[in-house]
């Protein structure tokens, strides 16, 4: 394990091999895995040979989040998103719930949570009809990205939602962390 002193951020990616991904990307879609570095340490992530571990502060979130951000908005060029998994919604408080239920939390939220918080469910979106999706979740800071194979090169994808950060293909063996296919359908 190395720990990275003081924490610096870069983006890392690899596209997921077919094998790995068969039950994540439809037919014509690639999946790939992006995730900002450095990782606060993650027996999933070691398991799948990544070993750049660090504490990240509040930059490093602010960082990580605007991340998540490009990824949408870049998504969205594809068409716009469609929330395939039961939505997260704000916690009401036991003493209200006669008078009103909880709201559906915004869009970057639902996205965001699953990742901050193993028990949460995961996050699956699909943006327009060509396959492109981004699933989170499992507490883990790791992003799924499905591109289709046509209108998606995933070098270009992944540097323009990097902005300013370096990027590093880095190759893991992904299944210590690939997400679980399935998730509630909303109705």
């Amino acid at each position: 394990m190395t720990l990275v002193s003081p924490p610096v951020f870069q983006i890392h990616w690899s596209l997921v091999p077919p094998g790995d991904a068969a039950e994540l990307a439809p037919p014509g879609c690639r999946l790939l895995a992006i995730w900002p570095v450095p990782v606060n340490h993650d027996a999933c992530f070691e398991a799948a040979g990544f070993t750049l571990f660090g504490v990240n502060d509040d930059d490093w979130d602010r960082a990580a989040e605007d991340l998540l951000r490009q990824v949408i908005e870049q998504l969205s060029r594809f068409g716009s998103s469609k929330l395939v998994c039961e939505p997260l919604k704000d916690h009401v408080p036991w003493y209200l719930r006669p008078f009103r239920t909880g709201e559906e939390l915004p869009f970057l939220q639902q996205a965001l949570l699953p990742m901050l918080d193993d028990s949460l469910p995961g996050f699956h979106a699909l943006f327009g009809g060509k396959g492109a999706a981004l699933r989170t979740g499992d507490g883990h800071f790791l992003l799924w990205v499905t591109l289709p194979d046509t209108g998606g090169d995933p070098v270009a994808f992944v540097e323009h939602v990097a902005g300013p950060y370096e990027i590093i293909e880095t190759p893991l063996r992904w299944i210590n962390l690939l997400p679980s296919p399935s998730c509630a359908v909303t109705g």
